[in-house]
């Protein structure tokens, strides 16, 4: 992975992103064939619609670790997701 840093007049930063995905309940849905697999599929789809880069997708049994990295910051892309 490059490490492409963020400039800006004032500042330069790397942005990595952790996010922990849990199922309402910590339901076991990772337990159930194919979900994992399709979860991920569904995961890379968006990250590449938002020219994010994805670190590691895991999945444990109910809940799943990621990590990211963007360029942008999280407010932005919040912003955009929701508002278009």
């Amino acid at each position: 992975m490059e490490n492409n840093y963020r400039h800006t007049n004032t500042t330069v930063s790397l942005i990595n992103y952790h996010f922990v995905f849990c199922p309402r309940y910590r339901r076991k849905i990772f337990l159930i064939p194919k979900v994992e697999q399709r979860f991920k599929e569904l995961v890379k789809l968006k990250c590449k619609e938002l020219e994010i880069e994805i670190i590691a997708i895991e999945c444990d049994k109910d809940h799943s670790h990621n990590q990211k990295v963007c360029r942008e910051s999280k407010e932005k892309i919040l912003k955009r997701e929701c508002f278009n």
